[in-house]
């Protein structure tokens, strides 16, 4: 699996995560704000107004957010670079694409951490036919990503990673 592809990279993104994702009033955000609605805070260019000042603003949610590169993926891959900003006709599809795209790469992150631990050579090969299954041959595109059921693989994987649960016990002992 190409790590590479779990690393944030913002500047190659368009804030997906600042539009795209709905956020309730808390402790971690200062405000409500409904997906698909750009946060107050993002300027023309698509970055933060207050990014230097999150937290004492009242958004520690954003500090700790990460997408683990799903965000320019979409952007780069799926759309060619365009942007909801450029094209606003194409927030919806890069809305859902951006959906099943965190969710696959969440279970990849999740698979990279899970390949750490001392886990037998079938599970090793249970994990790597996973991960096969979360990388597309070529660039991620739109069409492979609503071909994916993001329920049941997220269901298998999750039940797989349960199954590794003493592997990791037995590194905090």
């Amino acid at each position: 699996m190409n790590l590479d592809l779990l690393r944030d990279d913002c500047s190659r993104c368009a804030a997906l995560c600042c539009i795209a994702l709905a956020f309730d009033k808390s402790n971690t955000f200062a405000f409500d704000k409904p997906a698909g609605e750009p946060c107050r805070h993002l300027n023309k260019s698509l970055g933060c107004k207050i990014h230097a000042d999150l937290t004492q603003s009242g958004f520690l949610g954003c500090t700790m957010f990460t997408c683990h590169g799903a965000g320019q993926r979409v952007i780069q891959d799926c759309f060619n670079g365009r942007s909801w900003r450029t094209d606003p006709h194409l927030l919806p599809r890069i809305m859902k694409a951006f959906k099943t795209a965190r969710d696959i790469h969440d279970l990849m992150f999740l698979l990279s951490e899970a390949q750490k631990l001392p886990i037998s050579a079938a599970q090793q090969e249970t994990l790597k036919g996973y991960q096969v299954l979360l990388s597309p041959e070529r660039s991620m595109t739109e069409t492979w990503l609503e071909g994916l059921d993001t329920i049941d693989l997220k269901v298998q994987i999750h039940g797989f990673l349960r199954t590794l649960a003493p592997a990791a016990r037995s590194l905090k002992s």
